[in-house]
């Protein structure tokens, strides 16, 4: 039965969130009611900007509202960040710092403006008065959603289901036991994982399962359109970076190829045919601001009952991500 739901994305704007929001209105613009915004890949000012000058050229018409600026509580306990071992994600070449993500994507600076309305207090308000339940997209430091559910835990009634960028069962990055996105604000993380309402979450066992080259940057270019060039010269630069910058994938130091980890939230909600391995799991976050602050907790003993509904990924079918890929930017 084809989903219809309402969808709300929420982002952290910098490479891949790009790329998830031109998938998005290229094939769920009539569902995208609007994309809420947090900090996460620079802070709040950048992504923001980004977000419009995406929604720019893609021709607007989705509401863009700013939101957490800060994790809920995160950066209020001095020494928290003291313990783990942090993935240098600048770093100084040839006296000038080099990033994974630029502060601001190479798009002219928007004209359009963000909604007056702050993210979290749209969210409450958008679930409360929900005719049908919505679909929640969500990308980035979970901040902006973990505020929203402790105003009014009731709003989960009104979500259809989430679908997470987040986390690491194996897999991790920005420590030797977080991924990005749930480290940038533990508290939140854990208090999405638990909302009441189905939920599928893209680790980074599932996203760093397939990469992306050069060869697919020239796939997606011959498709001839200014979104498709900007897209494939998102890709080539963050491969770029990542070769800069000494961040290999796997096991391999020579190979640096790109995980396109947003972009399989929308692929998913088109169809979900690419993902060949999920499994329903209990899933928690730690938050103890020790070592593994950030730490996607997977429960895989088979005897423990199962909780919630809780869906993690851990594989995905590169041919046909590509192909689904191809298909909506063309």
């Amino acid at each position: 039965m084809q989903d219809n739901s309402k969808i709300i994305l929420d982002v952290d704007t910098g490479t891949d969130d790009a790329m998830a929001i031109i998938l998005a209105m290229r094939a769920l613009k009539d569902r995208l009611m609007a994309i809420t915004v947090t900090h996460g890949n620079q802070p709040l000012p950048c992504t923001l900007e980004n977000t419009l000058r995406v929604v720019e050229l893609m021709g607007g018409g989705v509401p863009v509202y700013g939101g957490m600026g800060v994790p809920m509580v995160q950066d209020l306990m001095p020494g928290r960040f003291g313990f783990q071992r942090h993935q240098r994600y600048t770093q100084d070449i040839d006296g000038k710092p080099v990033s994974v993500h630029d502060p601001y994507l190479p798009l002219p600076e928007a004209t359009l403006k963000p909604e007056p309305q702050h993210a979290v207090s749209f969210l409450v308000e958008t679930l409360r008065n929900a005719k049908e339940p919505i679909t929640i997209v969500a990308v980035g430091p979970a901040s902006n959603l973990g505020m929203a559910l402790r105003m009014d835990p009731d709003i989960d009634k009104s979500i259809k289901q989430i679908i997470i960028m987040g986390g690491g069962d194996r897999d991790v990055n920005i420590t030797s036991a977080a991924e990005m996105n749930f480290y940038k604000d533990p508290e939140a993380a854990h208090i999405m994982v638990h909302a009441r309402c189905p939920i599928v979450i893209f680790p980074l066992d599932a996203t760093t399962s397939i990469v992306f080259r050069e060869e697919d940057a020239g796939k997606i270019r011959a498709l001839n359109h200014p979104w498709t060039d900007f897209y494939a010269d998102l890709l080539l630069h963050f491969i770029e970076r990542l070769r800069l910058l000494g961040i290999a994938y796997k096991d391999d130091p020579n190979d640096f190829a790109m995980a396109m980890h947003d972009v399989f939230c929308i692929l998913y909600l088109l169809d979900p045919s690419f993902v060949v391995d999920i499994r329903r799991r209990n899933v928690d976050v730690d938050f103890g601001g020790n070592f593994c602050d950030g730490r996607m907790v997977v429960e895989s003993r088979v005897y423990i009952p199962l909780e919630g509904d809780v869906q993690v990924v851990y594989q995905l079918d590169k041919d046909k991500a590509m192909s689904m890929l191809l298909d909506i930017l063309a």
